[in-house]
């Protein structure tokens, strides 16, 4: 019987020390080293595969060594296995372990479940019963792993500082972001329609104590009064037709999170009525049902209406409007600051390029001017549009006037460019003749800028009968 802590156990091919610590580790809690040699022999080629003897020994390295796997057999020598698997779940909440057991009753298994076990299987382990076991760890750390990615994803690009602008509104906005994401106050955002209203939302969920925690969103002008009532709070089997199931509403999958109600000046007056109750009582029931449901979520309200303005006139509660508005961020249109269009501009090229695999850099002055003094009635989120078209038309690395026409009403000769619907050969005619024009006729930057050959810019030429 081994006497160490805990020893490397026949790892297969003479792995080098350079190759062990790629390996994941399995560790091997059992007074019986025939079964640790056989198990070792049989994972030794794929594992790092280390054991002991004993439970204290066995704890000793699980601390030291921080294996993927562990395999515990129940009856130890020094003390109860379920005891140990306590003492591994203390160190590490999440650690996988496989309970070996030679006691096949169903009390046994139930408790190690219960303990935190992720499998039980009878001894002598079956080793295919236990490869099929192992492998379905490895498929949940693969899953964990590309989930903190994703999650790790979602934190960066709602981070404070990826929201973009440089004006003195947007820095006092992600003061305020700040400010407001440390406690679960109800937050009332107000703007235009593509001002990034729902973006300040998420910024605040992500950078809150509650990150983790659900954000939901609904949009309130979507849906009609029922359907959004049974999207908030849910509804019980039978309460209206084709009810055929009871449904969690958003207010009780978000407990713990953020209830994010986009354009709440559209909520009906009755729905009010019940959003005010969750706001006060923290509680609410499903339609159709009598069960009162606590719920703990922070309420972040937006909309592109004057909230105030529309309770003075009757059309939205005061009560429920000085509920939401604890904190009231102010979101200025696009045109109100236009010292923050070159940071989006370039914040947007990349962001499309990276999504259409493409390279365009570069951003003359004539078009970046354009950009700066266009009105933008969709603010941001027409601005994006507009980006995105550009690349995706764009030929080489340069962002030109002609590849935003489409997106954009620019003057040209006094006139202005709307699009139309018309056949394709009348489209590539008017696009190849206004590149010839912008270039020059220069025909040999024509044909770089159009991604064709100089030939194929000649024929096209000829069959379009254009003409400098």
């Amino acid at each position: 019987m081994r006497t160490c802590n805990y020893s490397i156990i026949n790892i297969a091919d003479n792995l080098s020390a350079s190759r062990v610590p790629t390996m994941k580790k399995i560790l091997i809690i059992d007074k019986d080293e025939n079964t640790s040699l056989l198990i070792s022999n049989h994972f030794g080629g794929s594992f790092h595969v280390l054991s002991a003897p004993s439970g204290a020994e066995g704890i000793k390295a699980f601390e030291a060594q921080s294996p993927e796997v562990l395999i515990l057999e129940i009856d130890l020598p020094d003390m109860d296995g379920l005891k140990v698997l306590d003492r591994i779940r203390d160190i590490d909440p999440g650690a996988y372990v496989i309970v070996s057991s030679s006691l096949h009753n169903m009390e046994t298994t139930v408790k190690a479940i219960k303990k935190g076990a992720f499998d039980v299987i009878p001894k002598p382990a079956s080793l295919n019963e236990l490869e099929l076991s192992i492998r379905k760890i490895l498929q949940n750390i693969d899953l964990h792993t590309r989930l903190k990615d994703v999650l790790a994803d979602v934190y960066r690009d709602y981070k404070i500082d990826t929201i973009i602008g440089k004006s003195h509104a947007m820095e006092e906005i992600f003061k305020t972001i700040g400010v407001a994401s440390q406690g679960k106050v109800t937050i009332l955002i107000q703007g235009e329609s593509g001002t990034g209203k729902e973006l300040i939302a998420r910024a605040i969920h992500y950078n809150s104590p509650e990150r983790d925690k659900p954000f939901v969103a609904i949009n309130c002008s979507a849906l009609v009064e029922t359907l959004l009532e049974s999207e908030l709070f849910g509804h019980e089997k039978g309460a209206f037709t084709g009810a055929l199931f009871r449904k969690e509403g958003k207010f009780e999958i978000a407990n713990g999170g953020t209830v994010f109600l986009d354009e709440i000046g559209e909520m009906s007056p009755a729905l009010q009525v019940k959003l005010l109750r969750v706001l006060q009582e923290r509680s609410f029931e499903r339609v159709g049902g009598s069960e009162v449901i606590k719920t703990d979520v922070r309420v972040i309200a937006a909309t592109n209406k004057d909230l105030k303005e529309l309770a003075s006139k009757g059309l939205f509660r005061d009560d429920l409007y000085y509920r939401l508005k604890v904190i009231t961020i102010e979101v200025p249109p696009l045109r109100e600051r236009k010292e923050d269009i070159p940071l989006l501009v370039s914040h947007l090229l990349e962001k499309a390029n990276r999504e259409l695999h493409k390279s365009v850099r570069k951003v003359p002055d004539n078009v970046m001017g354009l950009l700066i003094n266009y009105p933008w009635p969709g603010n941001v989120r027409e601005l994006e549009n507009v980006i995105t078209r550009g690349v995706l038309l764009a030929k080489g690395d340069v962002l030109l006037d002609l590849y935003l026409q489409g997106g954009l009403e620019l003057p040209e000769n006094s006139e202005r460019c709307r699009w139309h619907p018309a056949p394709l050969c009348d489209i590539e005619r008017e696009h190849i003749g206004k590149v010839l024009e912008h270039t020059g006729w220069n025909k040999s930057r024509a044909a770089i800028l159009l991604g064709i050959t100089l030939p194929r810019l000649d024929r096209k030429i000829k069959k379009y009968r254009l003409a400098d």
